[in-house]
């Protein structure tokens, strides 16, 4: 199949943007992107389709077609859903590098003129055309597997088995994981039988909320063929992905807007009730609410709905404040153990965060009635969550019975404030003079005020430790042998933990 033949179809009503002299250019396949980069992902030849979703100033159209250039592509289809028309820098980005392009108007989709490539030039493969026919996930995967001569699966990056053509064993699913947050695809596992792990390229953030494909066998051993097959269940896969998460939005929807107006006294329980019967979640059950974020809130929306999908329960997501929050439905023997099967998940997901942080918080066991106070309650779990150390933590309601929870809701300004009043005196002086004081004073608090066994851990004489206890109480004018300045001192020295933001 070449470029001038998708041009000349009156079906598709493609406009040519640039290239009218490469029209005899063969098209080998077809792959769909809003990557910004997505050479990693190209073989050579295809015809790139994209939304243009990577477009933020006129600079990403030179970055973009330079990378499709490098690649060696047969061209460019451009969407125009978001933007309305291909922006004119785009076209004279195409213009320098010499890569034909074409405008792809409203009226046909993505999967439309996918389907038309594959049939035209591939006709022995038919996955893209039995999805735009309507088929599963399942359908899907079983075809592929003909095609491949091996079982297949789609894993997500949060530890679930989308789908796949036979059980997976434990161990490849978790080496599989393992190696997709390495984030270099396509390549092979070998936690037993050698495994493809193959990209589902779909633009998601972050990776940890991402799918990738999995088929027995060594990428090694692949000829061309094979590698086609797998390209084309990566692009079916990303176009399967593409309803899953609209299906997600439509439903978060019907149930985001109550939930803001219950939190700010503007809405009733019945009325929110009423959404959640609409988003397919029953009211006269109990629920759970779990609050989370990774610093953004759309990516938090994202991967909280992967998160709830590896539960296997019933929940609707929704973006809320600055995160995420999703409510899940079910028996009150499984809600009991969702606090702790989040734990498992957040382990899993850890590796494909990246430099993002992930704190999960998760109310009590709740009706449908007390849907307010478990949302505040997750709301300030997650924000106990955030105050910890590690990468991915997760807090449930019933560790917010400690003064942590009083420092989690404090605002941030508040905490800032109270630790540098209590403490900036002594860390300036330790600058100053190379001294040990806050050490000692912590080590001092996290011993009870016992002078022996604080010497003991600090390795100095008690004269030693009295003397900087007397040096500190100097400094800071407060008297350590009062029960209220050891307080104060003690929750000085836990905002002082806190990660650097």
């Amino acid at each position: 199949m070449q470029l001038n033949d998708l041009l000349a179809d009156p079906e598709l009503g493609l406009v040519l943007l640039n290239g009218a002299e490469e029209m005899a250019r063969p098209v080998r396949g077809v792959y769909i992107t809003d990557l910004l980069d997505p050479r990693r992902y190209l073989h050579g030849g295809e015809l790139v389709l994209s939304g243009l979703m990577w477009r933020n100033e006129p600079a990403d159209s030179e970055a973009f077609v330079a990378a499709l250039v490098d690649a060696g592509v047969a061209g460019l289809a451009a969407g125009t859903a978001r933007l309305g028309h291909a922006p004119p820098d785009l076209v004279e980005a195409c213009r320098r590098h010499g890569l034909p392009a074409f405008e792809v108007p409203l009226t046909v989709s993505f999967n439309t003129l996918a389907d038309r490539i594959q049939r035209r030039s591939a006709p022995r493969r038919e996955l893209v055309s039995a999805v735009a026919g309507g088929a599963d996930l399942d359908q899907v995967l079983r075809m592929a597997a003909d095609e491949l001569g091996t079982d297949c699966w789609v894993l997500s990056a949060a530890g679930w088995i989308v789908g796949g053509t036979a059980d997976l064993p434990e161990e490849t699913r978790c080496a599989a994981l393992r190696e997709f947050a390495t984030g270099r695809l396509p390549r092979t596992v070998r936690p037993g039988d050698a495994h493809v792990l193959w990209p589902v390229e779909s633009g998601i953030e972050p990776p940890a909320a991402g799918w990738f494909v999995l088929a027995r066998g060594d990428v090694a051993d692949w000829d061309e063929e094979k590698e086609a097959i797998a390209t084309d269940l990566s692009t079916v896969v990303a176009l399967l992905r593409a309803r899953v998460d609209e299906a997600r939005r439509i439903a978060g929807r019907s149930v985001e807007a109550a939930l803001r107006r219950l939190l700010d006294g503007t809405s009733t329980q019945a009325e929110v009730a009423a959404r959640l019967e609409t988003a397919g979640l029953p009211t006269d059950e109990p629920l759970r609410a779990v609050a989370l974020s990774v610093g953004d809130p759309a990516e938090s929306t994202t991967l909280l709905r992967e998160i709830a999908a590896a539960t296997g329960m019933a929940s609707v997501t929704a973006p809320l404040g600055d995160g995420a929050t999703a409510l899940f439905v079910d028996d009150e023997a499984h809600l009991a153990e969702l606090d702790a099967l989040l734990r498992r998940i957040a382990a899993e997901t850890e590796p494909g965060l990246g430099r993002r942080r992930l704190a999960v918080g998760v109310s009590d066991v709740s009706p449908a009635t007390a849907l307010r106070g478990a949302l505040e309650e997750a709301g300030y779990a997650r924000r106990l969550a955030q105050q910890r150390r590690g990468r991915a933590e997760v807090v449930a309601a019933a560790e917010l019975a400690s003064h942590e929870v009083l420092l989690a809701s404090a605002p941030d300004e508040l905490r800032r404030s109270y630790r540098q009043r209590l403490l900036a005196d002594l860390i300036a002086y330790d600058s100053a003079h190379n001294s040990d004081l806050v050490r000692t004073l912590r080590t001092f608090l996290d011993c009870s005020g016992s002078w022996s066994r604080c010497a003991k851990r600090l390795h100095v004489h008690v004269n030693t430790l009295r003397y900087r206890i007397q040096r500190i109480e100097e400094i800071t004018g407060r008297d350590l042998a009062d029960f209220p300045s050891r307080v104060d001192f003690y929750l000085a020295l836990e905002l002082d933990r806190e990660p650097a933001e």
